[in-house]
């Protein structure tokens, strides 16, 4: 029996030199693997494609806190989910691009729609094309990540509770303190990352009413509600990915 045909499978694909075992047809499950993977890099050039194209277009996009998420969107979809080599930055940047991209699109709601219903008529006379245009953009940019980011969490779910490793398990942790610690801060950065780049954007100059145009805003309502939809989406995020089965492989190697 050759060892394409057993149970055992070594995966040169995840680049980590797995041993896999399992009672599933292996080879199957590798090869849907790749096609997501590879639909996962095809979205990467796409969203760094408009990325580029729209900032070297409209220099003061680059302002726009919905672009510095966006190309924290390019790196997370750069990112090969099938390898543990990439655990690090996929506990780093992924909590910043699903939380942050509902932020977004929230805050997104409340500034363009509710607070300043112009801003999208406004905005198309300054770039010079038509309000439809400018509404399909601002539905590309700001609706369009979290739709994606959803399916791919969905769809990538095995691989990026693998990544995270978050267990919060009483029988795993029991009496490892250093266990619970990396667990809470993980979960911590969950939730408080987009925050921090919200800090960073703020900190760094910018304000609504320079970049959004919005003046009829408070941010002593603004920012709490912000947090509130931060908390909900990182705790949802955490529930989601804590990892409650053990690894289904024999690492050989990492």
């Amino acid at each position: 029996m050759s060892l394409h045909d057993s149970i055992y499978h070594e995966d040169f694909h995840s680049q980590g030199g797995s041993l896999y075992y399992s009672d599933l047809p292996i080879r199957s499950h590798i090869q849907k693997d790749k096609y997501k993977h590879w639909g996962r890099r095809v979205l990467f050039y796409l969203l760094l494609a408009y990325f580029i194209a729209a900032t070297v277009s409209f220099s003061f996009l680059i302002k726009n806190l919905t672009f510095w998420f966006w190309l924290i969107h390019v790196l997370w979809f750069e990112l090969d989910l099938t390898t543990n080599k990439n655990n690090f930055f996929v506990q780093v940047l992924h909590s910043l691009s699903f939380v942050g991209s509902y932020v977004i699109m929230i805050t997104s709601i409340i500034l363009l729609v509710i607070l300043n219903p112009e801003f999208i008529a406004n905005r198309a006379k300054i770039e010079n094309h038509s309000i439809a245009f400018a509404w399909s953009q601002n539905i590309l940019i700001h609706w369009i990540p979290p739709l994606l980011l959803t399916l791919d969490l969905v769809f990538h779910k095995e691989h990026i509770r693998k990544r995270h490793r978050i267990f919060f398990n009483k029988r795993r942790n029991n009496g490892n303190a250093k266990a619970w610690i990396k667990d809470f801060v993980k979960a911590l950065w969950c939730i408080a990352s987009p925050m921090v780049v919200v800090g960073i954007w703020f900190g760094s100059g910018f304000t609504i009413e320079s970049v959004y145009g919005v003046t009829n805003y408070n941010l002593s309502y603004l920012v709490p509600s912000m947090v509130v939809v931060d908390i909900i989406l990182g705790v949802f995020l955490i529930y989601y990915i804590r990892k409650r089965d053990a690894d289904t492989y024999i690492r050989l190697n990492s």
